[in-house]
């Protein structure tokens, strides 16, 4: 069995950066939380646990030492109230993030009503909110569109782990519908690459493992493209989960990984299918 991996895959530079600053804050020997998990991948989370970097739930469970903002970002007022607290902040938001929400800002400052392609309970699109005056409208299909007011000018962004094929059918819809609108491109540019890597990987195999948290957005994402060329695609967190019996008899298995998973992951699942005979 031949075990093809994907050219790009695990670990983008927003989570590589954020972890990079989280086990740098550890060296200060001082308590060290993140507000919330800060990549999602389970099995990371406990490997930062097990070096003395424990998530949280809210700003009130910062007692002391050092919190960080992790990738997704934060709302505005979560800074102020570490700050209020004393509390030293590491922000570890990811640069295309921030990089958003000054867009975001921007559009709304031009007269624009903001219209955010991605998932309202989103960590991401929940920071980006924060940085806004006025509520803005968070859509995540064409129909979404349908049911926008006719009367807006809507100022378009995503959610940066969007499936770009679904950015493209909504903004394609967007300007169907609206005689005056911006639209912004702000799919991350690591996102687009390990769906097209995973793409072309899956076009390859007879299987696909896609290696990642289920509650990761972009993971996810990235099964869906594969599920839409591969149907044997299998999301899975751990080698554990592999059923052997699903792949016997196949020549070539693929393997990609979420933005939010780590090598160390990624290595054990290749080595668990290079052994199947």
């Amino acid at each position: 069995m031949e075990v093809i991996r994907a050219k790009v895959c695990g670990f983008c530079f927003g989570v590589r950066r954020a972890i990079d600053l989280a086990e740098k804050a550890v060296e200060e020997n001082v308590q060290v939380r993140t507000l919330g998990s800060l990549v999602h991948n389970p099995q990371e989370v406990s490997r930062l646990k097990s070096v003395g970097i424990a998530s949280v739930k809210s700003v009130d469970d910062v007692k002391n030492g050092i919190a960080i903002v992790r990738a997704h970002g934060a709302r505005p007022e979560i800074f102020d109230e570490l700050k209020n607290k004393g509390i030293k902040i590491i922000d570890a938001t990811c640069p295309v993030v921030a990089k958003s929400q000054s867009i975001a800002q921007h559009l709304e400052n031009s007269g624009y009503d903001i219209v955010i392609i991605g998932h309202h309970n989103h960590p991401e699109v929940q920071g980006i909110l924060g940085y806004l005056k006025k509520p803005a409208k968070v859509i995540s299909s064409v129909a979404d569109v349908m049911e926008l007011p006719a009367n807006i000018s809507p100022g378009v962004i995503a959610q940066t782990t969007v499936n770009e094929n679904e950015f493209h059918a909504i903004t394609s819809a967007i300007k169907e519908k609206f005689q005056k609108y911006c639209i912004e491109n702000t799919v991350c540019r690591a996102t687009r690459d390990r769906q097209e890597a995973a793409r072309e990987m899956a076009k390859l195999v007879d299987a696909v493992f896609v290696i990642g948290g289920r509650e990761s957005s972009n993971t996810n994402r990235l099964a869906e493209v594969c599920r839409e060329i591969c149907h044997n695609t299998y999301l899975i967190e751990t080698a554990d989960e592999i059923n052997i019996e699903s792949i016997l008899g196949m020549k070539k298995i693929g393997i990609t990984a979420g933005a939010s998973t780590p090598e160390w992951l990624i290595d054990e699942v290749t080595e668990y299918l290079k052994k199947i005979r």
